[in-house]
């Protein structure tokens, strides 16, 4: 009997190792599949900047003065700089870096990209009245699908204004969603996460 029980154990941890090793290799593929849209051009990055150390009272803070802001940490700029190495490793194209005013975006799109132009319809909507919030993701929206380049359009911003747009509830520090205008509305193609070394 006990042997039996060990035998069905076994192939349940086998079958489970054999579910992860599919699902990190689909991870993967998917990850190349994203790569080689991005590679093709025209397309929407949204990123959200890299690592920063929270603290509490964040949100009351104005854009402008980095001395106050949430800046990035440490980590954050070695992030940054792995994104923009991938970018260039792999041949993207990267056309306009436009970010949120906000010196964590603006610094990851500098360290990233080599440069970044702030506008004001990428700020957080945590900060923002709800009709302006509104009319900022709208904008958003709008820009994603009026994007007709070869080269591919970034926009650094915060956590909730990707979420609002691709629909997924939790962005991570540094993660990358590439969309693909297609006229009237986009398509999703994926999401990366470049993490720590």
């Amino acid at each position: 009997m006990l042997t039996i029980l060990n035998t069905r154990i076994a192939t349940l941890l086998l079958c489970l190792v054999c579910l992860l090793a599919i699902s990190a290799g689909q991870a993967f593929g998917d990850d190349e599949q994203v790569w080689a849209a991005l590679r093709q051009g025209g397309m929407v990055v949204l990123l959200r900047h890299t690592h920063v150390d929270m603290r509490e009272g964040i949100g009351h803070l104005a854009p402008g003065n980095c001395a106050e802001e949430l800046n990035l940490s440490t980590r954050g700029v070695e992030q940054a700089k792995r994104i923009g190495e991938a970018f260039r490793a792999r041949g993207i194209a990267v056309g306009e870096v436009r970010t949120s005013p906000y010196c964590r975006c603006i610094d990851t799109g500098t360290l990233a990209f080599g440069r970044a132009t702030p506008v004001e319809y990428l700020m957080p909507p945590g900060v923002l009245s709800e009709s302006q919030a509104k009319s900022n993701q709208e904008r958003v929206l709008q820009d994603v699908q009026d994007h007709h380049s070869s080269s591919n359009l970034v926009m650094i911003t915060h956590d909730l204004n990707i979420s609002n747009i691709v629909l997924e509830p939790s962005i991570a520090m540094g993660d990358f969603f590439v969309l693909r205008p297609n006229g009237t509305d986009f398509d999703v193609i994926g999401k990366i996460r470049i993490g720590d070394k």
